[in-house]
């Protein structure tokens, strides 16, 4: 399977804010990590309201320039992930990998690894 072919429209849907198309890149019991309050999110009704609760506070973008396969066969997705407040004020700017574990096609998993700063 091809990492950026997989994973590319999936991030396209996301950044469009089309949680309706993200969701169908999932499996219906999705773990995902809850980078705003820790622990993990399952299914993707659990994710779409914590996407929704994220972009009335803050707008997150993610930018990938990489992808891949992590010697444990996850796909991976190097980027910047891009945080601004409402006002377009930016809060942070992080170098972070994406480690999707898939099941029959779709995104069964997600982890979330630190990258160094990409020069």
């Amino acid at each position: 399977m091809d990492p950026q072919a997989m994973l590319a429209p999936f991030y396209e849907a996301y950044n469009r804010r089309d949680i309706a198309v993200a969701s169908h890149f999932l499996t219906s019991d999705v773990d995902w990590p809850d980078m705003a309050e820790g622990g993990r999110l399952t299914g993707p009704d659990a994710l779409a309201a914590y996407w929704t609760r994220n972009d009335q506070s803050i707008q997150v973008e993610l930018a990938p320039y990489a992808y891949g396969v992590a010697p444990d066969g996850r796909l991976t997705a190097d980027l910047v992930l891009t945080i601004h407040n409402r006002r377009g004020q930016l809060w942070s700017e992080t170098t972070v990998r994406h480690l999707f574990t898939l099941r029959e096609g779709l995104i069964s998993r997600m982890d979330i690894e630190p990258l160094e700063k990409r020069n």
